[in-house]
Order: C-alpha cells, then structure tokens, then sequence
C-alpha cells in the first residue's frame, strides 16, 4: 500500500472528525476550559452570578430536581472533574502527536498506528469515565424522574428551566 499526502491528510480528517463528536458531547461536563469548568467563564456572562448546582448536564434540564438530589450531582461532577479532565488532556496529547508524527522526517505506519491506538484508548477511558458519572447521576432520580429522562428522543434536551416532562 502506498501512503501518500493525500491518504494521510484523509486520515487525519477523520481522526479528527471522530474525535470531535465525542468532545463536544462532553462539552457540559466543562472539562476541558469552557463554562462550567473550575476558572471558567460563568453562564450568563461577566458580573453574572450563577450557582455551580445550577450547572447540570443537559438531560437533567426540566426535571424537578430536590435541593439535595442538586447537591448530590454537584458534588459527583466535581469530584470526577480532575480525572475526566486528565483524561482530556491525554486524549489531546495524543493527538498532538500523531499530527507531529504526520509531518516528521522518521514518519513510519507502526509509529502512527501506535499513537493512533494511544488516542484511540485514551478517548475510550474518558468516555467510560464520562458515562460512570452518567450513570451515578442517574441513580440519584426518582423512578419519575428516570422515566422522563427515558422518555426523551435521543438528543433531544428541554430548555433550561422548562415544565418537568417537557
């Protein structure tokens, strides 16, 4: 097989596509700098106030969420932040890498292959620990609550704020 400029420039375009869906599907989690992240901007804008309990993933908008069940999810996401965050930053790395790899003069299929793998399994921790997060919010809802969230179309969340089952 002859690796060519193009070949590796389609690779990476789809490295790159495959690594973006499941990045900006963390994205309400505010690990990697955004709003919600630990220093990060503050919904609402500059001189805004917010409380951090306020900031929930999306698929707990228009649920009727108890004072404690707010508290309990703050303190799952937080707790689980640095890790999903190290996480990230592996994810990151190793694309950095296999992008410099791309461009360097010692190129070879194995290194890519290597690197590729490397992101490929870092990607697949942060999810798994994305989704261990998921599932001990999920077990702090009510049986309604759970039945509103499994009612919902798949990607598909209420605006914040809105009728509980909306």
């Amino acid at each position: 097989m002859k690796i060519t400029f193009s070949s590796i420039r389609r690779f990476l375009l789809a490295a790159g596509m495959a690594t973006a869906v499941p990045l900006s599907a963390a994205a309400w989690q505010g690990h990697v700098g955004g709003p919600g992240a630990c220093g990060g901007g503050m919904p609402g804008g500059p001189g805004k106030q917010v409380m951090w309990g306020d900031m929930l993933p999306p698929y707990l908008h228009g649920l009727n969420l108890s004072e404690a069940q707010r508290d309990k999810v703050f303190a799952i996401m937080h707790a689980q932040a640095p890790a999903i965050r190290d996480k990230a930053k592996a994810v990151h790395k190793a694309e950095d890498d296999l992008r410099i790899l791309a461009a360097a003069p010692d190129y070879s299929a194995a290194k890519a292959r290597a690197l590729a793998d490397s992101a490929a399994k870092a990607m697949a921790e942060m999810t798994l620990a994305r989704t261990q997060v998921d599932r001990q919010v999920f077990e702090l809802l009510t049986p309604e609550q759970r039945k509103q969230v499994a009612e919902r179309k798949p990607g598909v969340v209420p605006p914040h704020g809105a009728a509980p089952g909306a």
